[in-house]
């Protein structure tokens, strides 16, 4: 393959890893993307038996997550990494006919990646800043419950980006109508930065229908808007574009989940069922100095969506606890991008497009174990983990680059497994009102492709010396019980 086509096939490497990283924004952080790769809904509700007793908790948590590192010889090093708070009060008053609870959390937290002192192409230091309030309330009776919840999150996020290198093609035409244009567009230094808000609603019951079996509903619906703006400074040969411009991502984000369950006093296996739905519409506009019509005001649109279903089973043994589950995904993401002007050569406007798309299910399955052992007031549990996702996707994308620029369309299969095996050992410790506790936790991913297409991205194979560690987690708590 000579030089030209894989310069082409880097650009076509672009759109998709951008496909990838908007869809990623879909969950909060690194292990609710987890979640939504496997079809977990990990929703959160008050249940009966949290409302049997009077008593208030007031517990704090330090979280500390080693997400990713990675050294390799030659090129440096790279980093993922994050912390966090959270501050929990629980609350029940039970009375003669009714019992009611209330459950808090106050999260904050932050990730950072940065590859600065790597020899890329592209260095950036990435910051993402999160605080998170959930308040549910809860009322319940001898046979039934009914609850509601409401979640607020702020999001901040930045990251300053240094372009050493743009891409280079032996292709005259793609490199004289195209990609001498980058730099003096887009300069070397460029600032991503964005704000915004995320609102949860949740409702949430239990009903028992005869013969103690009991039913458990579990919705929540959240919405998100943002439009985080890429900044940087124009030097093309248009002065009326010159000077510090911006891109404006504006998208909006809906995530819905429904669960049922159903457990019986008797039964040792719970069931369960969940439907999930995510959709995000996003349009890139792009911001012109007063009275310049020499550029566009959008620069394409970008879609995605995920409809799934779930189901698990529950098991409660003698001393162990087993999780159970699969689950399958339909997945479509729909792009159309076009740069700006990158300038005019002789008297025409420089431009060029492309369309992508990606589509596709996904297959996941998942066993979880759980035990604990307690001697005093010393209490050590084990978990341990399987989990499992095979990706059937299909990549199709063609270009539209002017000034007779050749390119060939992409229509590649690109089909992966994800597995990742999790070891997780909480320790607490139980004096007077006051319980202490500690938990690590360890994900040992890895990734298998396939498919026999050209499609390959970097990062995807092995490089001599490369060492690359992370996927544990560190959680130091304390809890204080009144009853």
């Amino acid at each position: 393959m000579n030089l030209a086509n894989n310069t082409r096939k880097q650009l076509w490497r672009f759109l998709v890893l951008f496909v990838v990283f908007h869809s990623a924004a879909i969950a909060q952080d690194f292990y609710g993307l987890l979640k939504h790769v496997f079809d977990e809904p990990g929703l959160t509700r008050l249940s009966l038996a949290d409302l049997q007793q009077t008593q208030v908790t007031l517990s704090t948590a330090y979280t500390y997550q080693n997400y990713y590192r990675e050294r390799t010889p030659g090129i440096g090093s790279q980093s993922l990494a994050g912390e966090g708070n959270a501050l929990k009060l629980f609350a029940v008053n039970t009375a003669k006919h009714m019992n009611y609870g209330v459950s808090m959390r106050l999260e904050e937290g932050q990730e950072e990646f940065s590859n600065m002192n790597a020899d890329l192409s592209v260095n950036t230091e990435y910051l993402h800043k999160t605080r998170d309030l959930a308040l549910q309330i809860a009322i319940a009776g001898k046979r039934i419950l009914w609850g509601v919840g409401l979640d607020q999150g702020n999001r901040t996020m930045s990251a300053p980006m240094v372009i050493n290198k743009y891409p280079e093609s032996e292709d005259s035409q793609m490199t004289r109508y195209f990609l001498d244009w980058l730099e003096p567009s887009f300069g070397n230094q460029l600032n991503f930065q964005g704000e915004f808000e995320v609102t949860g609603l949740q409702t949430f019951s239990t009903f028992v229908l005869g013969r103690d079996l009991m039913m458990n509903l579990n919705y929540r619906v959240s919405d998100q808007s943002m439009a985080p703006a890429l900044e940087y400074v124009n030097n093309s040969n248009i002065p009326e574009l010159q000077g510090d411009r911006q891109l404006i991502f504006d998208l909006a984000l809906v995530n819905q989940c429904l669960e049922i369950g159903f457990e019986r006093p008797q039964w040792s296996l719970s069931p369960g069922f969940s439907l999930h739905n995510s959709s995000v519409d996003m349009t890139i506009d792009n911001p012109l100095p007063e009275d310049v019509i020499d550029d566009f005001k959008e620069l394409g649109w970008f879609e995605f969506s995920r409809k799934g279903a779930a189901l698990s089973l529950d098991y409660e043994g003698r001393g162990f606890d087993l999780e159970s589950g699969i689950g399958y995904s339909r997945w479509g993401t729909r792009t159309e991008l076009k740069t700006p002007v990158l300038g005019r050569y002789w008297f025409f406007p420089i431009s060029h497009a492309a369309q992508l798309d990606i589509s596709g299910r996904s297959i996941s399955q998942r066993l979880i174990l759980h035990r604990e052992l307690t001697n005093g007031g010393l209490s050590i549990a084990m978990n341990a983990g399987y989990q499992h996702a095979y990706f059937n996707l299909r990549v199709s994308g063609e270009a539209e680059l002017e000034f007779n620029i050749r390119s060939v369309p992409i229509d590649y299969p690109y089909q992966f497994h994800l597995h990742v095996i999790f070891l997780g050992v909480p320790l607490s410790y139980t004096f007077k009102s006051f319980i202490l506790g500690y938990e690590f936790n360890q994900l040992i991913p890895w990734f298998e492709r396939v498919d026999d297409s050209d499609l390959r991205f970097q990062g995807e194979g092995t490089r001599p010396g490369k060492i690359v560690r992370g996927g544990g987690q560190h959680r130091l708590g304390l809890t204080y019980v009144w009853k």
